[in-house]
């Protein structure tokens, strides 16, 4: 595979995938309808010493001797759609295109392409450069030689890829995520705790643990001895109740302005940078202490 690697769409995410894919040791064209981005790129380059990274007004300029396309532009349809037809005549033969998108299903997203079939999902998660797992999804026309190549592409670069077999929206781990936001919503609307309890009880008790384990062996060191089975016989019962009274909180203004004001005392006043700063080296040390 070339060196070469185009990411189209230059905001966080973008970004962030370009960061991984020059620390991988690629070459990467970057383009974005925003020129502005020019600076951000530039300081890019100079993060990472050796670096070889450049930005292109005209996207069809980026692609040309890209093998790979990592597209992460706004969770638009339409704005997706329009990025990818102007692709055409100057896409390389063979060339694998990839999107970032983390709601929309690749089978809408390549419809009309004349390389639908070198077209997938390579969604991954905030911020690419540092977490390692990309969820590789592909659509109705995405042959199964493009999700391989995708998967063992992202292996490359010293990712964790997963391939999805079923197109949902949300993919994976958001659809994971969510069920935990609606739960974390439902408990601040019904009065049981507070924002900030709410993220006590993720932070304290369930981070620490998804940090080296997921909920099959979280349940199988829970039903003791007898792992899984005995879970599932046993304690499982009593857990598959709580399903029963699961719901789609109604998300009112008044909600709205009360998860805002507490999540504000929460977090305090720090910067945005400073924000993602702390973040980021927080995932270091957890994923340093896993591996």
């Amino acid at each position: 595979m070339t060196k070469i690697i185009a990411v189209l769409g230059c905001g966080l995410i973008g970004l962030s995938w370009a960061e991984a894919f020059l620390k991988a040791g690629f070459e990467v064209q970057c383009w974005d309808p925003n020129a502005a981005v020019q600076s951000q790129i530039d300081a890019l380059q100079q993060k990472i010493e050796g670096a070889q990274i450049s930005y292109f007004a005209d996207v069809k300029d980026a692609v040309l001797g890209a093998e790979f396309v990592q597209e992460s532009c706004p969770e638009r349809l339409d704005v997706k759609q329009a990025v990818y037809q102007s692709l055409e005549g100057a896409l390389g033969v063979g060339a694998i295109v990839a999107s970032s998108t983390s709601t929309i299903m690749p089978s809408d997203l390549q419809r009309g392409l004349s390389y639908a079939d070198r077209f997938v999902i390579g969604h991954p998660f905030n911020p690419p450069h540092i977490l390692p797992l990309v969820e590789v999804v592909g659509g109705a026309l995405t042959s199964e030689a493009t999700v391989q190549k995708a998967y063992d592409f992202y292996a490359l670069i010293g990712k964790q890829p997963i391939k999805l077999n079923v197109e949902r929206m949300g993919h994976l781990a958001n659809r994971i995520q969510a069920a935990v936001w609606r739960e974390s919503i439902d408990a601040v609307a019904s009065g049981q705790a507070s924002v900030a309890d709410v993220e006590l009880a993720v932070t304290a008790a369930l981070g620490p643990r998804w940090a080296l384990m997921g909920q099959f062996e979280t349940f199988d060191l829970a039903g003791g001895a007898g792992g899984m089975a005995n879970f599932l016989g046993d304690i499982g019962t009593a857990i598959e109740a709580l399903w029963d009274d699961a719901q789609r909180p109604d998300m009112t203004d008044e909600l709205k302005a009360k998860i805002i004001a507490e999540t504000q005392k929460l977090v305090g006043e720090r910067e945005f940078a400073k924000k993602m700063e702390r973040r980021d080296e927080f995932l270091k040390v957890v994923l340093a202490a896993k591996s």
